[in-house]
């Protein structure tokens, strides 16, 4: 005989136990109302224990409000708005391959030709004004020693004759005057005293009035070489003069001449005029006063001076 496992014992328990499930739903049970109903109660399941929680009041969490943030400032930002435009596909053309007409060719255009053609007349400039030199004669002369006393008098227009600008003109014009027309430098101080370098030191110079014209010119602006020189030598030698000009004194009779030119240039409005105004021009051995202007209004005219020597030296 085999041995008893214990594996054979369970195989024999496991057997016994399926054939009794076998017979249970093999044996019809009568069931009525008075039958006792037959209840396989399920094993009880063990309940887990149960763990009792003490109850702790609900705590309240308060967070706290969240930061508030200083508003910013609204910025505005100007901007072009741009346009866009809606681009349409433009259908390309199509080109259809014909025959092209042949024109026929335009006959050349031909050459005028014009007998002994001659060249237009260009339109001549328009000439310009001639203009007149006023010349004083002897009698006009005489009548300007009047005009020169009213002027010494105070009275009359103001006269103002410009220098030319260049340097080389004006010793040019300064050397002539001396040469031609008896012109004299002086020094004057502020209280109308002459110097010049004839006298002796200290000594004013005592003008006659009857040769020379009592209608003295200041000389402003830059000087003439010889004048500035003239200038400096009778400062040496009358020393300490009180605020000295260089003042330009021409003869009577070259004053004469010049006022009664200008009185024929300007008509009768000579007398009543406020100022009049001219410059010197030199051409050659001639003396010009040119573009005249009474009181502001262009006169058409000169007036060339009449010498009273012969001419010296350079000119």
């Amino acid at each position: 005989m085999k041995p008893v496992t214990s594996h054979t014992l369970s195989t024999a328990a496991a057997v016994l136990f399926a054939l009794w499930v076998v017979g249970l739903w093999l044996v019809p049970e009568k069931v009525d109302h008075q039958a006792k109903s037959v209840v396989m109660e399920k094993p009880k399941e063990m309940a887990e224990p149960v763990v009792q929680l003490q109850e702790t009041p609900p705590q309240t969490l308060i967070l706290p409000a969240p930061p508030q943030v200083a508003p910013k400032p609204a910025l505005v930002v100007e901007k072009v708005a741009e346009v866009k435009e809606e681009i349409k596909p433009t259908a390309e053309p199509v080109v259809v391959n014909k025959p092209e007409a042949k024109l026929a060719p335009k006959p050349a255009p031909k050459p005028v030709v014009q007998a002994n053609p001659q060249p237009k007349p260009q339109p001549k400039p328009a000439p310009k004004p001639v203009e007149k030199i006023h010349q004083v004669s002897a009698t006009q002369a005489t009548g300007g020693r009047a005009l020169l006393r009213v002027l010494e008098h105070g009275k009359g227009p103001l006269i103002e004759i410009a220098w030319p600008q260049q340097a080389r003109a004006r010793d040019s014009l300064h050397g002539a005057f001396q040469s031609c027309f008896g012109m004299e430098n002086a020094l004057m101080d502020t209280s109308g005293n002459l110097f010049r370098m004839d006298e002796p030191r200290g000594v004013r110079w005592e003008i006659n009035l009857d040769r020379f014209s009592g209608f003295l010119r200041q000389a402003s602006g830059q000087l003439p070489a010889t004048e500035e020189r003239i200038a400096r030598s009778v400062k040496r030698h009358h020393r300490n003069l009180s605020g000295p000009i260089m003042v330009r004194i021409f003869p009577r009779r070259v004053d004469a001449s010049l006022l009664a030119g200008l009185k024929a240039v300007v008509g009768e409005g000579y007398m009543q005029a406020k100022s009049i105004q001219a410059r010197y021009v030199q051409e050659g051995s001639r003396i010009l006063v040119r573009d005249i202007r009474l009181d502001g209004r262009t006169i058409q005219g000169a007036v060339e001076l009449s010498k009273v020597k012969r001419c010296s030296g350079r000119a």
